[in-house]
């Protein structure tokens, strides 16, 4: 079902679009992206030359997936998903806690590949497959909201390829929002976040099946 949102991104993009540091302030954050990507954001999608319909299923994708980024290079896609949480940061944690998070993850995934990384700010990375797709993918807390950041394709990704996605991870700076003191809640010690995980997983190829396979369906059997 993933292949869908890959179709869905290089259905909508027109030609002209260049990459660059995108200012995603409904995520509360900057990244900057190469040149090779095409990249939809909340906030540009509205500056593309797109059809209307078209511009709308991006748009209730974006709403009903809790997602903020779409983009798409050659066979891979990009993708960043958030849920919320009771805790404020990964990065307020020691590392041995992260460490039972990551594992945490692990497990749920179904994947022993995964790791903690640390730049300035604590990502878990998890390497899995799910049904034909492989996935690289990025996760913190921020803001109290889990970041999913997730690269995924048919074939396994070379080293090139995670050294690359490593580096567009790299770029992201976030503005930390602080909850007004009424809504502070007592620090709480992060639990298994399974169900959430799971939703941000697998909620976006039923969606985005539901909302484009009858435009996309269309578009082949013109191509035909």
């Amino acid at each position: 079902m993933k292949k869908f949102l890959i179709i869905l991104v290089l259905f909508l993009i027109p030609l002209n679009i260049k990459a660059m540091e995108y200012d995603v302030k409904s995520a509360n954050l900057k990244i900057t992206i190469p040149d090779d990507w095409y990249v939809f954001t909340r906030e540009n999608i509205d500056e593309k030359e797109v059809e209307a319909v078209k511009k709308e299923l991006m748009k209730n994708f974006f709403e009903t997936n809790s997602a903020y980024i779409s983009a798409a290079k050659s066979r891979i896609d990009f993708i960043l998903t958030t849920s919320d949480v009771d805790y404020a940061s990964l990065t307020d944690y020691p590392d041995e806690k992260v460490a039972e998070i990551a594992a945490d993850l692990g497990a749920i995934n179904n994947t022993k590949d995964y790791r903690v990384y640390i730049n300035n700010y604590k990502y878990i990375i998890l390497n899995s497959k799910s049904g034909d797709y492989y996935m690289n993918t990025y996760a913190t807390v921020i803001n109290y909201k889990w970041h999913m950041f997730r690269f995924q394709k048919k074939t396994e990704f070379t080293a090139d390829e995670i050294t690359q996605n490593r580096k567009i991870i790299d770029t992201i700076e976030y503005t930390i929002i602080e909850k007004p003191k009424e809504e502070k809640k007592e620090e709480v010690i992060p639990e298994k976040p399974k169900y959430k995980l799971i939703i941000a997983y697998s909620i976006l190829g039923i969606i985005v099946v539901a909302l484009i396979a009858n435009v996309i369906l269309k578009k082949r059997g013109k191509e035909n």
